[in-house]
């Protein structure tokens, strides 16, 4: 257990001073992409009610997580395999699981200022108080770890780094415009809603809403299915990189 503590530390420190050039920019396109979602998304709508602020403020902490996990992470780890990061990385005696911490924290770090400055100034320009409960913390990070190892199951399951590229780039699509994060599930048609009854997208913008606003939610259930969802994600991820040399 000391072991494997002194190298999540040693790879954390490695893992920040590695991408130190990308770190401040990252975060700065986060925050760009918060105030975006917060401001831009408000000229859809020819008047915004209570209810519609709500879903526009807290869906946006849930698209900048999964702008992260599922899109900017399965990008990078395609580049790492493609210039032989990986390749050293996994000659290390460390165990693969300590590194995936360590990057899962690095990222989590990165996407933390963009969620708090979507949610402040949200209620701000909307001019509404959130009901945050104390369980926005644990929602929030279980969000987080959900699209990251998600993320690393389609980085290293794709058998190339084209494909999970490509499909970095339907997730997006299909996040940003065919998923009920910005706006009620009841506004899909019933065929697509069943399929996001099974999906965790749904269930991951429900933790968000449910604990930090006052709308009916089932965060009971929304944290079983994402918390399934967490697990499978660190399954697969688990012995695809064991599988992988």
């Amino acid at each position: 257990m000391t072991k494997a503590l002194r190298s999540y530390l040693l790879l954390l420190r490695w893992q920040a001073l590695s991408q130190k050039p990308l770190l401040p920019l990252n975060m700065a396109v986060q925050i760009m992409i918060a105030i975006g979602f917060v401001i831009g998304l408000s000229f859809f709508y020819p008047e915004i009610s209570e209810t519609t602020a709500k879903y526009l403020i807290t869906g946006a902490p849930t698209i900048i997580i999964l702008m992260i996990g599922l899109v900017l992470l399965p990008q990078i780890v395609g580049m790492a395999r493609k210039e032989g990061t990986f390749d050293y990385m996994w000659s290390l005696p460390i165990p693969r699981m300590v590194y995936i911490a360590a990057d899962a924290t690095i990222w989590i770090l990165v996407v933390l200022p963009g969620v708090i400055i979507a949610l402040a100034m949200g209620a701000a320009y909307y001019g509404f108080g959130l009901d945050i409960s104390l369980l926005v913390i644990p929602a929030l990070l279980l969000v987080a770890i959900s699209g990251i190892f998600l993320g690393y199951a389609i980085a290293h399951g794709a058998p190339k780094p084209e494909i999970a590229h490509l499909i970095t780039q339907i997730l997006v699509f299909v996040i940003m415009i065919f998923s009920p994060v910005m706006y009620p599930v009841e506004q899909l048609p019933d065929w697509l809603v069943k399929i996001h009854n099974f999906l965790p997208i749904k269930y991951m913008a429900d933790l968000s809403r449910g604990t930090l606003t006052d709308l009916d939610v089932n965060l009971g259930l929304a944290f079983i299915v994402v918390g399934a969802w967490c697990v499978a994600g660190f399954i697969i991820t688990y012995f695809l990189i064991r599988r992988r040399r």
